[in-house]
């Protein structure tokens, strides 16, 4: 099916630059993750002539990636350029690209995919459990997962016949392993699962799936039945009113305090014994009536099952203090801070669920020496009124309005919709105990106020400075906290390993295969003992202030199609019309400074030569307009913003590579007028107009066009650049 070439199976790489094709594309030299291009396509390309590993003609190259009308050898000549900065170091030309022919040396480069050839030409029966354990670590996920070019179908079909190799080999190495380990199910557990997801029609497997997560639960119920530990002397003792339903005394119950900065009270609990796990709070908890829950009990059982498992309740919450002033996510932080110090922790794991992610981030951030693993579970790098989206922000306020009239009380309307978004899946019992939840742990103007601060949570500018190893969780579909949210933190920290968990909760339950796989995933990922990385020095940061002018572009779809549609028919929707914005944008001298799925932010003015980046702007601006409009065939509507002004640019230099972070009122104010605008347009501040000297085509906006912009503000709509002198202006 696919020809085995390489010479370069005997393992003398030069390991100091690593690509792995297995999950999504990543480049890696010394240790560090090097920053990529943003065109896909330039991805694939690399990616592409790393595994094929023999001379490739241009012309074939061109057919394969590039349309006709798409000037292909002009793409081709610029993808090369992008290629050649990855690849090619102190001196050495891994690329090489003379005359007709293009081929990367695979002598200096170690490829993930050569080493899973390299085991399947033995025999997989005859291997230990421990290097075939080292082996399945490897696969991170499918063949490219993330480079699926569905309008480049030579590319695609090659793609898809490794992926049918790949998947062939990753089975029989899974199903070994489950053979070999019978006798610990949950050990073989997460490897029955990957094999499930490979032959998810497969009865015979679902079966053998479902009987070792029963094995495994039971393994786990029986290893957490520990003896209460000595009660502390200077814990205060709990009033039962405070406390709720008296909680089985079966169970160990260690419930100690500590005073915030504040003076708030804080309450916390310590149970199991071995390495430390620190759950992040989250709102509705209560340290004693959590152990009766049907919705918290089984998580309190498996995490402290191998663990010493430190959970506390958050401000406003449970058993610490009800009535505080203070509510904000620095304050949340704090907290953190004092349980961990209270506690006598020097180096733990640290797990985040929903809004506890934010807060275990920005934590790790902060103290990276501390933090030895991060998981992190249905979490979000932004609240949903930092995200932006008209209709999730409807949604929430709605939901909003119906908390602050009906948290605790027997509202069957209310209590079916927080279901809805909680635990779909959850049986009678469970929603009555939800009820109980929300009665008993925090009261209606709390729980209220804490929704406000979740919705404005934003730290997806820490994202990126994570050093620790990290875990992302995220049930596909989570109907509180979308799917695409766990996608995005996975991606903004550097190496961050991302699993689909097979639930629609955001809350798993106990029944579910997911939270079995869950336990074992986390036991696995923290078993190892791993240093964090180094902190950027500061001589690998430069700063300078620049005057640019910034371009936010959003893809709007009609009647917001996109929030309804399943995610990966949302990306090969997108994916093109990203990958033409980043051509247009580069060729017009811009840098790319963010994207997600369906924005992007540039930046004009920070490149040498770039005097007239205010035109340089706006032209990309139009042409990227007309061009995704014209390529989705009326199927979406592009929404641009510019605004001109001074920022701070900071160069980080990670590794081999140099990345590029952009702040200021140019950044925010560029993305603010893209979200006001109501139709598809592109819009510029009278920062931008000035900054061009009048020699664009604009018409100033009403504010019927706008929403949520400053009355004092002026907004433009640029209709065109006028004439050729234009062009003449930007190239000189």
């Amino acid at each position: 099916m696919v020809e085995m070439t390489s010479a370069e199976m005997t393992g003398e790489e030069d390991v100091s630059l690593e690509i792995r094709v297995l999950g999504n594309f990543t480049v890696i030299r010394n240790r560090e993750d090097v920053c990529l291009p943003p065109s896909r396509k330039t991805r694939a390309l690399l990616a592409y002539l790393a595994v094929t590993n023999r001379p490739q003609h241009r012309d074939h190259l061109c057919t394969m990636f590039w349309d006709v009308p798409d000037d292909p050898r002009g793409a081709l000549r610029w993808s090369l350029s992008k290629i050649r900065q990855i690849v090619n170091s102190n001196g050495q030309g891994a690329l090489v690209t003379g005359g007709r022919m293009v081929i990367l040396r695979s002598q200096s480069i170690a490829l993930d995919l050569w080493r899973i050839k390299t085991i399947s030409m033995r025999d997989l029966a005859s291997q230990d459990i421990s290097e075939l354990e080292e082996v399945v670590r490897l696969f991170r996920g499918g063949f490219l997962e993330d480079l699926s070019l569905p309008r480049c179908p030579k590319f695609e079909a090659w793609r898809i016949s490794w992926i049918d190799e790949v998947n062939l080999f990753n089975a029989r190495l899974l199903r070994t392993l489950i053979d070999k380990l019978q006798g610990d199910a949950s050990r073989a557990l997460p490897y029955a699962h990957a094999l499930h997801a490979l032959h998810p029609q497969d009865g015979a497997i679902a079966a053998e799936t479902e009987a070792l997560a029963e094995r495994a639960r039971e393994q786990a119920v029986k290893a957490s039945t520990l003896r209460r530990p000595e009660e502390r002397l200077d814990a205060p003792s709990v009033e039962p009113s405070a406390a709720g339903p008296k909680p089985d005394r079966s169970l160990p119950l260690d419930v100690r305090f500590c005073t915030a900065n504040d003076g708030t009270r804080i309450a916390y609990s310590v149970t199991g014994e071995g390495p430390p796990i620190v759950k992040t709070a989250t709102w509705m908890s209560h340290l004693q009536f959590d152990w009766e829950s049907p919705i918290r009990r089984h998580w309190i059982e498996g995490l402290a099952a191998q663990n010493r498992l430190i959970r506390y309740d958050e401000r406003g919450n449970g058993l610490s203090d009800r009535e505080v002033n203070d509510l904000s996510f620095e304050a949340m932080l704090l907290d953190l801070e004092g349980v961990v110090d209270a506690a006598q922790l020097n180096r733990f794991t640290l797990l985040g669920i929903s809004q506890g992610c934010a807060t275990s981030i920005a934590y790790a951030v902060k103290h990276p020496e501390r933090v030895s693993h991060l998981v992190l579970l249905g979490g979000y790098a932004q609240g949903w009124r930092a995200r932006g989206d008209p209709d999730e922000i409807a949604r929430r306020a709605a939901m909003g309005t119906l908390m602050r009239q009906d948290w605790g009380k027997d509202n069957p309307a209310f209590r079916q919709l927080f279901t809805a978004f909680l635990v779909p899946e959850a049986t009678h019992e469970q929603m009555d105990w939800l009820n109980e939840l929300q009665r008993k742990t925090v009261s209606p103007e709390n729980a209220a106020r804490l929704y406000d601060v979740f919705a404005n949570i934003d730290i997806s500018a820490l994202m990126h400075q994570v050093t620790t190893p990290t875990l992302v969780f995220h049930a596909r579909g989570d109907q509180m906290v979308p799917h695409g949210c766990g996608r995005v933190i996975s991606e903004g920290i550097p190496r961050a390993r991302f699993i689909t968990l097979e639930s629609s909760n955001h809350l798993l339950l106990a029944h579910e295969p997911a939270f079995v796989r869950l336990l074992d995933e986390v036991r696995r990922f923290t078993v190892t003992e791993r240093q964090p990385s180094a902190p950027a020095k500061t001589a690998d940061i430069n700063v300078e202030r620049k005057h640019v002018t910034v371009l936010s572009v959003e893809i709007v779809s009609p009647l917001h199609a996109f929030a309804s549609m399943d995610p990966e028919l949302v990306l090969r929707q997108i994916d093109p019309l990203l990958e033409s914005t980043f051509e247009i944008i580069e060729l017009n001298g811009g840098v790319i400074s963010t994207s997600g799925e369906s924005g992007i932010t540039a930046i004009f003015g920070t490149l040498p030569a770039s005097q007239h980046h205010a035109l340089s702007a706006c032209q990309a601006a139009l042409v990227v307009k007309s061009t995704l409009e014209l390529q989705a065939e009326g199927g979406i509507r592009v929404r641009a913003g510019l605004d001109t002004g001074e920022v701070i640019v900071r160069y980080r230099r990670r590794g081999a590579t140099k990345q590029i972070e952009v702040t200021g009122g140019a950044v925010r104010g560029a993305a603010r007028l893209a979200r006001s605008l109501r139709r598809g347009a592109v819009a510029v501040t009278d920062r931008t107009r000035v900054a061009t000297d009048g020699s664009l085509n604009m018409v100033r906006l009403s504010r019927s066009d706008l929403i949520r912009f400053d009355r004092d503000e002026q907004a433009y709509e640029l209709k065109s650049t006028g004439s050729t002198e234009l062009s003449k202006r930007v190239t000189s």
